[in-house]
């Protein structure tokens, strides 16, 4: 493991490179976005001392779906390589139960964010079709 220190604004990883390691912050704050630095810019998370981020990487090999971005300057993280994940796991059972907490939180919460937009979804379709049937009985009544 290596441990660094970074200044606020100063970006970890970008949403597309490649998980080949994890974090765990040692102090300070981490912010994380979809689409960082654009106008569809979304924060995802902010993180704090004790929390693990860019796990996913490492488990699936898939590229980073989101920017992460040190929050407070001096920001102290431990990045743990590809090489040192199996070993990392075996030799810290109880942070293994906190990355597995973690994952079941970010979990619920896309759950939970893809529902809230299934329902506006269904509402803003059942509103265009309340619009549509109304613009139906106008034509009809001026029809008339």
């Amino acid at each position: 493991m290596k441990t660094k220190a970074l200044k606020k604004d100063s970006t970890v990883f970008w949403e597309g490179d490649a998980g080949d390691c994890m974090y765990y912050i040692l102090w300070g704050k981490v912010g994380v976005y979809k689409n960082y630095a654009t106008l569809h810019q979304k924060k995802l998370a902010e993180l704090s001392s004790g929390d693990y981020f860019g796990e996913m990487g490492l488990i699936d090999g898939e590229p980073r779906s989101a920017t992460a971005v040190v929050l407070e300057d001096g920001t102290r993280l431990d990045r743990i390589d590809e090489s040192e994940f199996a070993q990392f796991l075996a030799e810290n059972p109880a942070k293994v139960g906190r990355i597995i907490e973690q994952l079941s939180h970010k979990l619920r919460q896309t759950t939970k964010d893809y529902l809230e937009i299934c329902r506006s979804v269904a509402s803003a379709v059942g509103e265009e079709h309340e619009i549509a049937r109304s613009e139906e009985r106008f034509s009809r009544n001026a029809e008339n």
